[in-house]
């Protein structure tokens, strides 16, 4: 299949960012987050892992606003994930359509995609453009519609379970899972794929040189 439309998630995909999230985190909540573990805590938007650990929810507001400047401080170029830049400057070049969704906020989004050097305003639903996140399909179909594609012309690259079964229930097949080093408590029982990197996908291969 060669795509049409490619769809990014972004923590743990493009950025290798799990860890980074959950040390803020710990440091903004100690006395909520020192019971978890980053895994355990995966794929959850930012409120929905407030509510998890739970972190009262007069303290809430503030906690969101301080994890999101303390993370950006903290982003930079070390946490992408190998071959993310060549990939998305060749679909940039091809005018190959591709875009972002994500369960975290819009600024912590466009934090991590302004990494990749794109030359265009990225297309992206993120947590805070749909009621409902993860699992549920509708960042997806959003983001079908923002496209204008249809299901079957998409391949998707995720990093958790429940970003796999919200891309299926929009009806999209071609989903792949990419694991990172928090991946172990993920199953990907539902992904067409596990990969070990982006040129496994046979519609990429030819966007990396011949190791």
């Amino acid at each position: 299949m060669q795509p049409i439309t490619v769809i990014f998630d972004i923590d743990g995909v493009i950025v290798d960012s799990e860890q980074l999230h959950f040390d803020v985190l710990r440091h903004l909540a100690p006395d909520h987050a020192c019971d978890y573990q980053p895994q355990q805590l995966i794929g959850l938007s930012l409120e929905e892992t407030l509510e998890h650990i739970k972190v009262p929810q007069a303290l809430q507001s503030d906690i969101v606003s301080k994890t999101i400047s303390t993370y950006k401080e903290k982003l930079n170029e070390a946490y992408l994930r190998p071959g993310v830049v060549t990939l998305t400057a060749a679909l940039q070049k091809l005018n190959i359509k591709f875009g972002f969704v994500s369960t975290a906020p819009r600024d912590i989004c466009l934090a991590n995609i302004a990494l990749l050097g794109l030359t265009e305003t990225p297309v992206l639903i993120s947590g805070d453009d749909v009621a409902r996140t993860k699992p549920h399909p509708d960042p997806y179909l959003a983001m079908l519609a923002l496209l204008n594609t249809s299901a079957d012309n998409v391949v998707v690259i995720e990093d958790t379970d429940l970003g796999v079964l919200a891309a299926i229930r929009a009806g999209i097949e071609h989903v792949y899972a990419w694991p990172h080093a928090l991946s172990d408590q993920q199953h990907y029982k539902n992904a067409v794929a596990i990969i070990e990197r982006l040129s496994d996908i046979d519609a990429f291969k030819s966007f990396y040189p011949a190791v």
